[in-house]
């Protein structure tokens, strides 16, 4: 029975990192006092909500514009052939591994073999 007891508190001690550790304490501090129930203020709720709701926004974002700019680099077919077989990649690992380093086949080889 302790050992019962022991592996539920295990299990609900969860590593957070992030994002998702700002959320959860931000949630924490609105409600719930570990033992009993505790009305939340729906202010608060919805304040934390919007807070996540607007970092994931702002995170797709950044994806997006990142994407937008690798998409502008020109990657050499010459380039591509090499990194896919020197390096035993696919195509689409070489040309995001080129994007990513500008298109020097040098840069990205290096990078591949220091990952």
């Amino acid at each position: 029975m302790a050992d019962d007891a022991e592996e539920l508190e295990v299990e609900d001690e969860v590593v957070r990192k992030g994002d998702d550790a700002k959320a959860h304490k931000e949630l924490n501090k609105l409600g719930g006092d570990a033992g009993g129930e505790k009305e939340m203020d729906t202010g608060k709720a919805q304040n934390a909500l919007s807070k996540l709701a607007s970092a994931q926004e702002a995170e797709a974002k950044a994806k997006a514009e990142r994407e937008k700019e690798l998409s502008k680099v020109k990657v050499s077919a010459a380039d591509l052939q090499l990194v896919m077989s020197e390096m035993e990649v696919d195509e689409a690992r070489a040309d995001r591994v080129l994007r990513e380093n500008g298109g020097d086949a040098t840069a990205a080889l290096r990078f591949l073999v220091n990952a």
